[in-house]
Order: structure tokens, then sequence, then C-alpha cells
């Protein structure tokens, strides 16, 4: 089997069964102060996934923070909100705390993955032969 086979083997299954969900708890944040993450280095084995393209942030802090994703900015999360972002490839985020406050441990959650296509996007595949991204 070749090296090119393998390979295609791999993104289908990754297609079909889609990748684990890899949870980041972010520390103390300081007023004013960033905490980034960078997928490859904080999660290794999320390289065989990549892009991952759903994130789910939980604010369970009483501070608004600002949510980057990809060095580019892109959301303002408020406090004790979930905030979802799909269809988007995520190499790298950061959170920021713009509140005069400082966030405690544990306060703001992430969780990322590939989720599996959906049926219509699996149907896709099969009948025309291309990635429906």
């Amino acid at each position: 089997m070749s090296l090119q086979r393998l390979r295609a083997q791999r993104m289908v299954t990754v297609w079909r069964d889609g990748s684990p969900n890899y949870r980041h708890t972010f520390g103390a944040i300081a007023a004013g102060a960033n905490e980034y993450v960078e997928m490859a280095t904080t999660f290794p084995a999320s390289r065989a996934y990549e892009p991952l393209n759903t994130l789910v942030i939980t604010n369970l802090a009483g501070e608004n923070v600002d949510l980057a994703i990809n060095g580019e900015n892109y959301a303002l999360i408020p406090a004790g909100v979930i905030f979802t972002v799909s269809d988007q490839a995520i190499w790298s985020f950061r959170i920021t705390n713009n509140d005069a406050t400082n966030v405690l441990a544990g306060e703001i959650r992430a969780n990322i993955n590939r989720p599996p296509l959906g049926a219509d996007e699996l149907a896709r595949l099969n009948t025309v032969g291309e990635a429906p991204f």
C-alpha cells in the first residue's frame, strides 16, 4: 500500500469519525493580560487531525474576555457565556482579559475538536468525490 493511499485512508477515517475532544483549562489571567494556546504544541496529538474546526469557550468568570483565532481578533465573550465557533480552521487562539479585575484559574475552559462529517457532507463526498470544504 502506497504512502499516498495510507494518507487518503487516514483522512477518510478522520472525516467519518472526527477527532478526540481536546480540553484546555485556562489559568489565572490578570487584568489586561492574555493566555495563548497553540494547538500543535499544547496538544501534540492534535496534529493528526489538523486543522481542528470547532471551538467551545465556557466563560464562567465575572469578566468579559476577547477571543482571537489564528492571530486575528474574533469576538468579545461576555461573562457567564458559552461561546461556540464552528467551521473555522483553528491553529491557535488567545484569550485576553479586558476587564479591570482578574480571571481566576479554572473559570474559563476551551473544548476543541474536529467533528465527524454530517450525513449530507458524506453523501456529497461519496457522489461528487470532493471534500465539502
